[in-house]
């Protein structure tokens, strides 16, 4: 590849094709990308920027979709809302629509007081999540305190790009 514009569009061009690739093959052709290239690691800085670009836009592209699914979601619930009202409205005075049905609730619904403390339940009905607080747990290392389970390991290394 000649010129930095045939190297970031073959770059693009690589990224765009791999999302759906296994690892190996994706590795096999960036191998080869990178053996077409005179230099090397420029080769791979604007893979790697094209691969990061692409991720961002999928990421806020899969934003957009969970909006768009949590609005479609609410709007699929106001009409049925508005069905359900209809459905009432008819059985009060005496007609059966047909294309749907009203029935009984599976189970009865728990009403909540206002002042309300899952806290002050007992724990047989909580549901707790725990997780380990990295920060927290290297603040502790760093006082010179126990964690069981737990040390630091040896801090490792990353690439940096830089341009030329």
């Amino acid at each position: 590849m000649s010129t930095t514009h045939e190297l970031i569009h073959a770059a693009a061009l690589l990224i765009e094709t791999s999302w759906d690739m296994e690892p190996a093959e994706f590795d096999e052709r960036l191998a080869a990308f990178v053996e077409e290239s005179e230099d090397k690691i420029k080769a791979l800085r604007y893979v790697c920027k094209a691969a990061e670009g692409r991720a961002a836009t999928c990421k806020a592209e899969a934003a957009a979709f969970t909006t768009a699914a949590k609005s479609h979601a609410g709007n699929a619930e106001r009409v049925k809302a508005r069905a359900f009202a209809l459905m009432v409205a008819a059985e009060a005075t005496g007609e059966t629509p047909t294309g749907a049905r009203l029935q009984a609730n599976p189970a009865d619904p728990l009403e909540y007081a206002p002042d309300f403390d899952a806290n002050a339940l007992p724990a047989t009905l909580q549901r707790v999540t725990v997780e380990a607080d990295s920060a927290a747990i290297r603040a502790a290392l760093a006082r010179g305190e126990a964690v069981p389970g737990v040390t630091l390991g040896e801090r490792g290394r990353h690439l940096r790009w830089t341009e030329k």
